[in-house]
């Protein structure tokens, strides 16, 4: 069987995937990326929790937006101001959003309420 890739779409010249974590707040520079990206795409999981948690979000370091599923309810949520957030229960909660594209990658800001840890995978494109 031949595999196929998809191709870059049409208005983007590169894209990198990658993969870190988080569990405290402050600045986080992600570098390693190659260039400096136009837009982010996360897809985040929290650990701690005994639940299914996790957020799904964009972020052009202007525009953030995530699509989150907390440990606390049946439902999901959306944020305007994160493009990470991951909230293990009530109380623990951890969210992110990139605060600078930068030449070799991007930086995220995370605010941090009581003990929650994300683990975070991207694609970014420029």
């Amino acid at each position: 069987m031949k595999v196929s890739y998809p191709t870059i779409p049409p208005g983007i010249s590169k894209i990198k995937i990658g993969r870190f974590a988080r569990s405290v707040a402050g600045a986080q520079a992600v570098t390693g990326v190659g260039f400096s990206p136009k837009i982010v795409i996360f897809f985040a999981f929290g650990t701690g929790g005994a639940t299914e948690i996790w957020s799904n979000g964009f972020d052009d370091s202007i525009g953030h937006r995530a699509i989150v599923k907390t440990g606390d309810t049946e439902g999901c949520a959306e944020s305007s101001t994160q493009s990470i957030a991951i909230q293990i229960s009530a109380g623990n909660i951890i969210q992110g959003y990139i605060s600078s594209m930068d030449a070799d990658g991007f930086t995220v800001t995370w605010t941090l309420t009581g003990v929650a840890s994300a683990v975070v995978c991207f694609l970014a494109m420029r």
